[in-house]
C-alpha cells in the first residue's frame, strides 16, 4: 500500500468488483462488500471458487476489511458498485440490485461522499433511478452533498492480455469536480489510459453499443453460416479467407449467452422502447442468436434419431471457454430441447463449481470417472482447452461446437 488516504469500497466480489478489489488494494485503504455471507467467509480463507482472478492476486486483500456490513465501509470516500444487472425470465432488464444498493448506500454515506457505478444500465439510469433513490434515502443533495459517476466495466473474464492495466477506462461523472477526482481515482488505482466522456448518458450508452454491435455481427456470423452450410462450404475457412482484409472484423458463429452480449441488447431496447426509436436490426439479431440453441440441439438429435432414449454428453456448461460462469449460459436451453425429446442427457464441466450448478441440473452433472460410460452422442458445446486432452473412449460419435453452428 502506497498510503493514500483516501478510503475506497468495492461492493460486489464478483468477476468484476474482486479484480478491482486486488487492484486499488495496491495503492488505496480498500474495504470489499459483498451481500452473500458464503463469498467473503472463502475470500477471507484466501479463496476464490469463481476464479475471478489468478490465486495469488487475493494476498493483496486485506481480509479483515471484507464484510457484508453495511455500516463497516460508512467511513469511505469513494463506493465503486459492480452489482449484476441480468434480465428477467420474460427478457426485461433488471436492476433490482443496483436499486437495494442505492437504497443501503443512502443510508451509510457521508457528505462528499463519490458513487461509481459500473454495472451495465440502460443510459439515464445512474441519474435518473441510482442518484435520485440516495437523496431520498440520505436528505443529501446530487452535487451538494454527494456525487455520482459511471465507468463501465470492460473485463473480458478469462482473458490474460486485456487486463485492467491496459484496457482504456471511459469515466463520467455528475460534474467537473467529481470527474476530476475519479479520473485521478482510476489512474492512480488502475493505471490506465481514461476516456473521459461529456455525461453520465453517454458513457452508459458506449457500454451498450460495445455489447450491443458484438452481438449483430454474432448474428451476421451465424445466418452467414447457414447460407455457407447451403452452399457446401466451411464457413470457418471463408471467414479465415475474408479476415486477410484489413477492414474485416473477424467474427465467428455461435452460442451468445453471458451476463453482456446476450443481455444488454435487451436493456436498449427497452430504453428505446420509451422514445419510440425502432431497432429492428437489434432485434433480429436477438433472435438469430437466441435461435442457436434450438439449431444446435435439432443437429444432436438428428445423429440419434433412430434410436431409443440415446445417451448424450454434453462437454462444457459455461458461457465461454475456459471459464466456470455460467449466467445465462446457452448450453442448459440446448439440454432443455434434448430432454424433451427423451435423451438421456449428462453434462461435465470441470471449470464449473459445484456450488453454482442450478438445482434443476444438478443431477445432470458427472464426474471424470463418469466419462468411460457408453456415449452415443458426446457434443462439445464449450470449447475449453482442457477438452482437448480428454479422451473418451466409448463414445459413438464426438461432435464440436463448429460442426453444430
Amino acid at each position: 500500500m502506497t498510503g493514500n488516504k483516501n478510503k475506497v469500497a468495492i461492493i460486489g466480489l464478483g468477476y468484476v468488483g474482486l479484480p478491482l478489489l486486488c487492484q486499488f488494494s495496491k495503492t488505496f485503504d480498500c474495504f470489499g462488500l459483498d451481500v452473500d455471507r458464503r463469498r467473503i467467509e472463502e475470500l477471507s480463507m484466501g479463496e476464490d471458487r469463481k476464479c475471478c482472478v489468478p490465486i495469488e492476486y487475493l494476498k493483496s486483500i486485506n481480509t479483515n476489511r471484507l464484510t457484508t456490513n453495511w455500516n463497516y465501509i460508512s467511513g469511505c470516500d469513494y463506493f465503486i458498485v459492480t452489482a449484476p444487472t441480468p434480465i428477467s425470465a420474460d427478457k426485461k432488464p433488471d436492476i433490482t440490485s443496483l436499486k437495494n444498493i442505492s437504497e443501503n448506500l443512502g443510508r451509510v454515506i457521508r457528505s462528499g461522499a463519490i458513487i461509481v457505478f459500473e454495472s451495465t444500465v440502460s443510459p439515464g439510469t445512474t441519474e435518473e433511478v441510482c442518484a435520485d433513490i440516495i437523496e431520498k434515502v440520505s436528505g443529501l443533495k446530487l452535487n451538494q452533498g454527494f456525487y455520482v459517476g459511471y465507468s463501465p466495466e470492460r473485463i473480458n473474464i478469462g482473458d490474460s492480455v486485456h487486463t485492467l492495466n491496459n484496457v482504456p477506462k471511459i469515466i463520467s461523472a455528475s460534474n467537473n469536480a467529481s470527474l476530476m477526482a475519479i479520473t485521478n481515482l482510476y489512474k492512480e488505482g488502475l493505471g490506465c489510459s481514461i476516456v473521459e466522456a461529456s455525461s453520465i448518458r453517454v458513457a452508459e450508452a458506449a457500454k451498450l453499443y460495445e455489447n450491443v454491435q458484438r452481438d449483430v455481427l454474432i448474428a451476421l456470423a451465424n445466418q452467414y453460416s447457414e447460407y455457407c452450410q447451403a452452399e457446401g462450404i466451411n464457413i470457418n475457412e471463408v471467414t479465415k479467407c475474408a479476415s486477410t482484409k484489413w477492414n474485416f472484423e473477424e467474427v465467428y458463429p455461435g452460442i451468445v449467452g453471458g451476463h453482456c452480449i446476450g443481455v444488454d441488447p435487451y436493456y436498449l431496447l427497452e430504453r428505446s422502447g420509451r422514445f419510440n426509436v425502432e431497432m429492428s436490426l437489434i432485434k433480429n439479431a436477438r433472435n438469430i442468436n437466441e435461435g442457436v440453441s434450438h439449431k444446435i440441439a435439432t443437429k444432436i438429435i438428428a445423429c440419434v434419431q433412430e434410436l431409443k432414449n440415446p445417451s448424450i454428453l454434453i462437454l462444457g456448461a459455461s458461457y465461454k471457454a475456459n471459464t466456470g460462469d455460467i449466467r445465462n449460459s446457452k448450453v442448459f436451453d440446448v439440454t432443455d430441447e434434448l430432454i424433451k425429446v427423451s435423451c438421456n442427457v449428462r453434462i461435465y464441466d470441470p471449470l464449473v463449481s459445484r456450488q453454482d450448478i442450478p438445482e434443476k441440473y444438478s443431477d445432470l452433472f458427472i464426474n471424470s470417472s463418469e466419462l468411460l460410460c457408453k456415449w452415443d452422442v458426446v457434443a462439445e458445446l464449450v470449447t475449453h482447452t482442457v477438452f482437448s486432452d480428454i479422451e473418451i473412449p466409448n463414445a459413438t460419435n464426438r461432435i464440436s461446437l463448429k460442426d453444430l453452428v
